[in-house]
């Protein structure tokens, strides 16, 4: 029994590792899109619960923007790229939306990522599970770290080390709620280049595809692009 518990936490110990790796990954690294299926639709929450993944709701809109026309992008169109929040569960949007522009601007290069939260809130999240980490390794290790740091030991400690494997299940699952509450943002902002087409935290709601493919034409039409009939074939001054 006591082999068994050494092995489940270490397990979790490792899973909190990789989770705060791919996390600070997720921060730094924008992510191409893979293409997706048709659109489904979303059901709104006006709260979101850290826990939870919270779903977007994709407006139908006005789909006159979305009707044919497809446009020849400017030389040197910069791409769209997509900075959400990650935790929240927004890529299942972010790879829809992407699929939808792929097919209106062919060509056109688009990127996705976590959008991160403040600097303390990122930090006080990988302090957490930095910590965490620490405190898990002490439990198997059965180490009280008090004594060296001259403080008495907590009564709360003494369960823990009795009490290995509920005392490392608890702390992963309360350490991972606040780990994700800081880094949780709502965010789902749209750029083209260094151009903010969309934002949600402005605006409260993701926009339509009518919406969002109005907005890029705008830009495109600053700089050059021209609107391509798909029925005809031909380009529309």
């Amino acid at each position: 029994m006591h082999k068994f518990t050494v092995v489940i936490v270490i397990a979790l110990t490792v899973f909190s590792i990789v989770e705060i790796s791919s996390t600070h990954q997720e921060s730094d690294k924008p992510h191409e899109n893979e293409e997706d299926d048709d659109f489904s639709s979303f059901s709104v929450k006006e709260e979101v619960e850290p826990d939870a993944q919270e779903e977007l709701e994709i407006r139908d809109g006005d789909a006159g923007p979305l009707k044919g026309h497809s446009y020849t992008l400017p030389i040197d169109m910069p791409p769209i790229n997509f900075a959400f929040c990650v935790s929240c569960g927004y890529r299942n949007a972010f790879e829809q939306y992407s699929q939808l522009l792929k097919e209106k601007y062919p060509g056109v290069q688009i990127e996705g990522g976590n959008y991160p939260p403040s600097y303390p809130k990122a930090l006080g999240a990988q302090i957490i599970g930095l910590g965490k980490i620490v405190v898990i390794v002490c439990i198997i290790l059965g180490k009280d770290p008090f004594p060296a740091l001259g403080m008495q030991t907590p009564g709360f400690f003494n369960w823990m080390l009795g009490n290995k494997l509920s005392a490392c299940m608890m702390l992963f699952i309360f350490s991972n709620s606040i780990e994700n509450m800081l880094m949780s943002t709502g965010a789902f902002e749209i750029y083209v280049g260094k151009e903010l087409v969309w934002s949600k935290l402005e605006s409260g709601r993701v926009p339509s595809p009518a919406e969002l493919v109005q907005s890029i034409n705008g830009y495109i039409s600053m700089h050059g692009g021209k609107a391509v009939n798909q029925e005809f074939g031909f380009q529309e001054n």
